[in-house]
């Protein structure tokens, strides 16, 4: 059953449970599935012996593991990146035949990610598990979040924070909670418009970057005294979705998706994106400024307007799940480009297969953040790329954060 400990969590977790082999994008196939040291251990003493003879031809050690914990053995995939322990309905050998306690910790834990912030162990879903997105995302009345004592089970840890150590004294990491409180209850805010919310978490990050720098003990005070009711200067500019194209077509080209990207249903996306926005026609976007003003005008007023509930989760669910702002690095604004860079290039895929496939719901909505999540966010190397071209070209401002608006 495990110990029972001090749990901070979005309310949607209680209803999430795993729905094996009925899943269309399993997460036993297409990623490498790691085996910690003390299940790697359990798996050469089963008395099964079908079982243990499975495990001493598939499991191997991983000379190059990072923690005991979670990749100190490695499963030897079979074509396709497939598990070699899920039977022919895609369900787990090892699950049914052994039981939960023999599931390594990774396979114990995903989609839920665990961090441990002062003494509370915060726990949430990852959007790249197709049951995990559906739940959170279709959530009309939003994400809340709940303090619980609950019993905790095998979980990696991938955080461990103490804001009041002598670590943080000077670290703007001491303000973490205060910081993304406010940052979630801006996103939550539905006074006004996504792009009116994601502008002012901009501006309150700007001005606590600034505190930082210039006046870190007032930071607190600024923090409890800012009035996220404000959107002074925000006005939206329609020719920033001419330099969104421009900025987010690179920026596929750089993900290289026909070449080194495994997924074969983001490979489509990737073809109706191309379609839908005429790349193969058009190579200069700035000449055909209507047509794409007009399409993502359509776009954002029939569906985002509409269903922008899903895309607030994403951000809330991204927000508190991923430490932010310190999501990069802990400097406030790197998270802060990088959530804004996230939400637009999505947002870019969707306006493009829109114009392709002429269809839209909340679930083909849904259905392509998981799979732009799964893609992206588990690259070994994109999105650190991505960062770093956007400061080697000064774009990490509040002037280019406008034009991804």
């Amino acid at each position: 059953m495990g110990k029972k400990i001090k749990m901070r969590y979005p309310m949607y977790l209680k209803e999430f449970k795993c729905i094996g082999g009925s899943c269309e994008d399993s997460c036993c196939i297409g990623w490498d599935v790691d085996i910690d040291k003390i299940t790697f251990k359990q798996y050469y003493k089963v008395e099964d012996k079908e079982m243990r003879k499975m495990f001493q031809k598939n499991v191997h050690n991983n000379n190059y593991y990072c923690s005991e914990d979670v990749d100190y053995g490695k499963v030897k995939l079979k074509q396709g990146k497939r598990c070699p322990f899920l039977d022919d309905k895609n369900y787990c050998m090892i699950h049914s035949k052994l039981g939960e306690e023999y599931l390594s910790n990774v396979c114990s834990s995903f989609p839920r990610i665990t961090n441990k912030i002062d003494g509370y162990y915060e726990m949430s879903l990852d959007v790249a598990c197709p049951e995990a997105a559906r739940i959170l995302l279709l959530k009309e009345e939003g994400i809340d979040f709940k303090e619980s004592e609950e019993f905790l089970g095998k979980h990696i840890l991938s955080s461990d924070i103490n804001t009041t150590s002598k670590e943080f004294k000077n670290s703007p990491v001491k303000y973490f909670k205060e910081i993304r409180e406010i940052s979630i209850n801006i996103i939550k805010n539905r006074k006004f418009d996504l792009s009116e919310r994601l502008y002012i978490l901009g501006e309150f990050l700007k001005r606590v970057e600034e505190e930082i720098d210039y006046n870190f003990n007032n930071v607190h005070k600024f923090i409890k005294e800012y009035d996220i009711n404000s959107v002074d200067l925000y006005e939206k500019n329609y020719m920033n979705y001419i330099l969104q194209v421009g900025f987010f077509k690179n920026m596929v080209e750089d993900l290289n998706v026909f070449e080194e990207i495994d997924s074969e249903i983001f490979k489509e996306y990737t073809k109706e994106l191309i379609s839908g926005f005429k790349f193969d026609e058009i190579k200069d976007v700035t000449q055909k400024t209507q047509f794409y003003v007009e399409a993502f005008k359509d776009y954002v007023g029939k569906f985002i307007n509409t269903y922008s509930y899903i895309f607030e989760n994403y951000l809330v669910n991204f927000i508190y799940k991923n430490l932010f702002p310190f999501s990069e690095s802990e400097s406030v604004f790197d998270g802060y480009i990088m959530l804004l860079t996230r939400y637009s290039f999505l947002r870019f895929y969707l306006v493009g297969r829109y114009l392709n496939n002429k269809v839209e719901s909340p679930e083909n909505i849904v259905k392509f953040i998981q799979v732009f999540t799964k893609t992206t966010e588990h690259h070994k190397t994109y999105l650190a790329d991505t960062l770093q071209h956007i400061k080697e070209n000064e774009f990490d401002n509040l002037e280019f954060a406008k034009t991804l608006l």
